[in-house]
């Protein structure tokens, strides 16, 4: 974390320098070369330094840069009057090639050159369809979707029981969405609903997984990685219910202020247990504790319990999570129509979720909901 924040620190100097005199002035030279030894540090660690914009949100190697220091303010700023939201680093940067590059993202209204080893571009924000591996039977979706959940509900005993959690089975539930969405399936085909309440909890984790990684792949994101470990956060995001009665939990009127009480420390409980099973992504207590945050800072735990931003990962699991439980049929209320919650959804754009995000995923709900008519 400290070496990305001074490469950001360096690459911002060179840029405000070169902004201030010239590409060969020896200023831009010096935080030039300063960058790229930290560059080249950080790419003997991985095959790439990536850095993302997400409305307003910087993403540098699938981590949420949630601080506003001066140095990433000013990077998101440049980001945005050149009409970039994605800048890749390949290994074999060369001083001459970086030097360019800040030269020409100072120029706005030009496209930038095509460089060897440093790619830039817009988010491939595209309607994703569902793709399998060649074992699928594409016949077969439901019973595909009948084997997955029946592995989550495996996991879910295990996680209720000895409060542990079979890593090798959720990744092979992860391998087996991810290859899923290699082949052409309307992604409305992979959820499916609870016919009780003792299914709820595991059938209602299943799709917030599947809904977390079709809104990631829409938002051009394709690492493999990365979309297990926000499928397995989805999976895992209500992991907490576990420790809220059954009786609570399917309480057919209100709940009475103590009740509530109860039912809004299971992101604390969820985060804390998930923290202490080895094997899991650090992205998956953070999401179970941050789910119920809203985008405009109200929600549980209340921000002077965590006094943090809700995390971009933890944003998109919270749109899933808010989706599927309304079109889920509950013991207090029927299920909702996809059209019907869709609107419902966009009322609260700013207040409970990050705009652009719900507006990516409404879309292409829309989309696949009419592709099915």
């Amino acid at each position: 974390m400290v070496m990305v924040k001074n490469f950001i620190s360096a690459l911002m100097s060179a840029i405000s320098n070169c902004s201030l005199y010239s590409k060969d002035h020896t200023s831009v030279d010096e935080f030039s070369r300063k960058s790229l030894k930290i560059l080249e540090n950080l790419l003997k660690e991985s095959d790439k330094f990536e850095i993302m914009l997400i409305e307003d949100d910087l993403i540098i190697n699938k981590t949420s840069f949630k601080e506003i220091g001066l140095q990433i303010d000013k990077l998101k700023k440049r980001l945005k009057r050149k009409g970039l939201s994605r800048i890749e680093f390949l290994p074999g940067v060369i001083f001459e090639e970086l030097r360019e590059f800040i030269s020409e993202i100072l120029e706005t209204g030009k496209k930038m050159s095509v460089f060897p080893h440093i790619k830039t571009g817009v988010l491939d924000i595209q309607l994703e369809e569902v793709e399998t591996g060649d074992d699928f039977d594409i016949d077969d979706i439901s019973g595909f979707v009948s084997q997955q959940t029946e592995i989550v509900k495996e996991i879910y005993k295990d996680i209720s029981s000895a409060q542990q959690t079979n890593i090798p089975r959720l990744n092979q539930v992860m391998g087996n969405f991810l290859s899923a969405f290699r082949k052409k399936v309307n992604v409305l085909k992979l959820l499916s609903y609870a016919k009780s309440r003792e299914e709820y909890s595991y059938i209602h984790a299943t799709n917030v997984s599947v809904l977390s990684i079709f809104q990631m792949r829409t938002l051009g994101i394709k690492e493999s990685l990365f979309l297990r470990d926000i499928g397995i956060a989805g999976l895992l995001h209500d992991v907490g219910k576990l420790f809220i009665s059954g009786e609570t939990l399917g309480k057919k009127g209100a709940l009475e202020e103590k009740e509530w009480a109860v039912v809004k420390l299971h992101p604390l409980h969820g985060a804390r247990l998930l923290s202490s099973i080895k094997g899991l992504p650090p992205l998956v207590p953070i999401i179970a504790f941050e789910h119920h945050l809203k985008y405009d800072g109200h929600g549980y735990p209340e921000r002077h319990v965590c006094n943090t931003k809700q995390h971009i990962c933890s944003q998109v699991v919270a749109i899933s999570d808010c989706f599927d439980a309304l079109r889920s049929t509950r013991p207090y209320r029927r299920g909702l129509e996809i059209k019907e919650i869709l609107s419902i959804m966009r009322k609260d754009t700013a207040r409970d979720f990050n705009p652009f995000l719900l507006d990516n995923f409404t879309r292409r709900l829309d989309r696949a909901l009419h592709a099915l008519c």
